[in-house]
């Protein structure tokens, strides 16, 4: 008799340790299930910031190289001498003062 109830519960113990488990197994599935769409939002969200800024770094290539030609044109402009006017001034002749003709005359 006591062998028969040892079996008995045994038995029952492994039955409910297989009914846990297979309970354990579907909340495992659904965590996993919702860990795997958790991560393919993760690396959806990655790859368009990796986008993002894969196009901000292009614009900021291309600005740059616009500010080197700006640079550039703007030290070679700075380096070249003025261009005259046409108009040669000669330092040899100087001004003189007209005399005033509107004063009175002496007799």
């Amino acid at each position: 008799m006591k062998r028969i109830s040892l079996v008995a519960a045994a038995a029952l113990l492994v039955a409910g340790a297989q009914l846990h488990a297979q309970g354990t197994q579907s909340k495992k599935d659904t965590t996993v299930k919702k860990a795997a769409h958790t991560a393919t939002k993760a690396a959806n969200a990655a790859k368009s910031d990796a986008k993002a800024a894969e196009k901000s770094a292009t614009k900021a290539s291309t600005e740059a190289k616009t500010a080197e030609k700006a640079a550039t044109t703007a030290s070679a402009a700075a380096n070249t001498p003025k261009k005259s006017s046409g108009k040669k001034k000669s330092s040899s002749h100087k001004s003189t003062a007209k005399k005033d003709t509107t004063g009175t005359k002496k007799p």
